[in-house]
């Protein structure tokens, strides 16, 4: 069932035999990009209200979107497996097309972090990393869709 997240923003879960997919819809890059790491929050944890956080900053840069993806969706996964945590928020600061050759596409986020324990994060599933199986980021109704599916 897709879930509203205001604003044109929604997210929801996509079936598939061995991975789990997930599929984000935002009025820009930014918000795209955040809402799929929502969605990847929502299936890997259930993060109580309140919990202490830790924030780290990340930069990554590739090719192409559909690279950008795979290297935001694989940043977050390492970063709270590294960390024996959950991500509960993010926030994109910014994507940014520089044009070059090798990695014209740049993206600034902050990513909230909450550790698995009695009083902090709940793991649900274990998300290994993400796929380039039928990954996806294109212009959708006016904004942005990003399909993706994640090893389990």
């Amino acid at each position: 069932m897709p879930a509203p997240n205001g604003l044109g923003r929604r997210h929801e879960a996509l079936p598939h035999t061995a991975d789990v997919g997930l599929r984000a819809e935002a009025p820009d890059l930014p918000a795209l990009f955040e809402e799929a790491a929502t969605a990847l929050a929502e299936l890997a944890a259930d993060v109580p209200p309140g919990a202490p956080w830790v924030e780290r900053r990340v930069e990554r840069s590739a090719t192409d979107l559909e690279a950008l993806a795979f290297a935001w969706l694989d940043e977050l996964i390492g970063l709270a497996d590294a960390a024996g945590a959950a991500v509960a928020a993010t926030t994109v600061e910014g994507i940014e097309e520089h044009g070059g050759p090798d990695a014209p596409w740049v993206l600034r986020a902050r990513v909230r972090l909450v550790a698995y324990g009695p009083d902090g994060a709940r793991p649900r599933v274990g998300v290994k990393s993400p796929t380039y199986h039928a990954l996806r980021v294109e212009p959708h109704d006016g904004g942005w869709a990003l399909t993706a599916y994640l090893d389990v």
